[in-house]
């Protein structure tokens, strides 16, 4: 992927200059780095906060009471008998994270998770089935409160940042409902 980055880059530095528009270039190289450092300042806050919360909530009860929230919501999904408790929290912690939209702040946990499942899988290479459907509903996670979305409409200005939040929820409802019938099928496939 990095040669077709690399080779679309390229062919726009030499369109540009064929064209008379190295300024153009210049000019936006220049927005584009400053709107990125940008957008990284204004979320962090946002990214700091939550993360906080996680952390506070896995040093309290909490993180246990929305532990069997998870077990009852979702646990089906999952093989019980291969399944720590340890598990159970990281994944829940990343679940919820990725549900109120700070998928970032999420990172962390989903790593440990991913830890955690691959001890409960005795440390097999191959994957268990628990480990890809965790990955599923870490990647087609359902954002109930997408707050980077709307953190990022707002900071461009926005009338309207919230208006996203139904149409976000169809589609990840939708790509996570797809995703959980294509990985149990091919989970009893395997």
């Amino acid at each position: 992927m990095s040669k077709v980055w690399c080779l679309m880059l390229i062919i726009s530095i030499v369109v540009a200059l064929f064209m008379g528009n190295p300024d153009t270039i210049i000019n936006s190289i220049m927005d584009s780095g400053k709107n990125a450092t940008q957008n990284v300042i204004s979320l962090i806050g946002m990214m700091c906060f939550w993360s906080g919360i996680f952390n506070v909530f896995e040093k309290t009860s909490a993180i246990k009471k929305l532990s069997k929230f998870f077990s009852k919501t979702i646990g089906f999904l999952f093989d019980k008998k291969n399944l720590s408790d340890t598990s159970k929290e990281y994944m829940c912690m990343n679940l919820t994270t990725n549900i109120i939209g700070v998928g970032n702040a999420s990172t962390v946990n989903g790593i440990k998770a991913i830890k955690s499942l691959h001890k409960d899988n005795n440390e097999n290479k191959i994957p268990s089935n628990n480990m890809t459907v965790f990955v599923l509903l870490n990647t087609a996670s359902l954002q109930l409160i997408p707050s980077s979305m709307i953190a990022l409409r707002s900071l461009y200005g926005s009338e309207s940042p919230t208006a996203i939040v139904i149409p976000i929820w169809i589609v990840t409802g939708f790509s996570l409902l797809t995703g959980i019938i294509a990985i149990k099928l091919i989970n009893k496939k395997i």
